[in-house]
């Protein structure tokens, strides 16, 4: 059986190279001696994916020796080539409605140092070139072991944003309450007072252009008392509790006057 479909395979690209469709595959990888490694393989169908999609890898050993072929797929079975230094250690891990056509070497070896091909067939649709992984195997505890840094990172990058929250909040709320403090005695002037003012000024102004003073006296008294109190009333930010008194005192020597 497994003769059967490689001649087909190879029949087909010799017949008819097509080379829509693509294979994908990350070209180096490294793993350590005794540990079991995932060799990810994907492809991109030009053609809607069949029942007869056929996959197959092969080995090519550092040694230089050719080419051989250890797994192959069809048909939702899979099959290691008997023989080969891998099967009893190769399973098929890929789902070919997601395009994924990977497998697992389990007890990795350093004999099993090179280089891996993938191959994806979709009759009509084949891939001229298969996609290779260049796997080197190395002693276990070499390779540098993240699984504690990336939490310790993860954990201070989140403090870090929390502090700078925290920062930028404190220094936010100083300001509000600094502001608040310095205009907090013209925002708690009743919005009734407004008028009251208004009509006052009226009042007060009516009462200085009838007044039986002499122009003089008019002149050199009632138009400096007439902007103090235009000023008291007007600015905002300045009426204080001062400025009320004396508004009111203003308004009471007029009346008597």
């Amino acid at each position: 059986m497994a003769g059967y479909w490689v001649g087909i395979i190879l029949l087909a690209l010799v017949i008819d190279p097509v080379s829509g469709l693509e294979v994908y595959a990350k070209s180096e990888m490294i793993a350590e001696n005794g540990t079991d490694v995932r060799l990810s393989c994907t492809f991109k169908p030009n053609q809607i994916v069949r029942s007869t999609l056929t996959v197959y890898w092969s080995f090519r050993p550092e040694t230089g020796r050719k080419d051989g072929h250890i797994f192959y797929y069809t048909e939702g079975n899979s099959y290691a080539i008997p023989g080969s230094q891998f099967h009893d250690r190769i399973t098929w891990d890929g789902n070919v409605n997601k395009n994924d056509v990977s497998i697992i070497i389990n007890n990795i070896t350093f004999k099993d140092n090179g280089t891996y091909t993938c191959n994806v067939f979709n009759p009509p649709d084949f891939s001229k070139t298969g996609a290779e992984i260049h796997l080197s195997v190395v002693e276990q505890g070499s390779l540098p072991n993240f699984g504690g840094i990336i939490p310790a990172v993860v954990i201070g990058a989140i403090a870090g944003l929390l502090l700078i929250v925290g920062i930028v909040y404190f220094v936010k709320r100083k300001i509000e309450d600094q502001r608040n403090a310095y205009i907090g005695p013209v925002e708690n002037v009743l919005p009734t007072e407004q008028p009251l003012r208004s009509s006052a000024m009226s009042v007060m102004e009516d009462s200085m252009n009838h007044s039986s003073v002499g122009p003089l006296q008019d002149v050199r008294i009632f138009r400096p008392v007439k902007k103090m109190i235009f000023f008291c009333v007007t600015d905002q930010k300045n009426f204080t509790g001062l400025n009320k008194h004396l508004f009111m005192w203003i308004i009471l020597s007029i009346v008597s006057a």
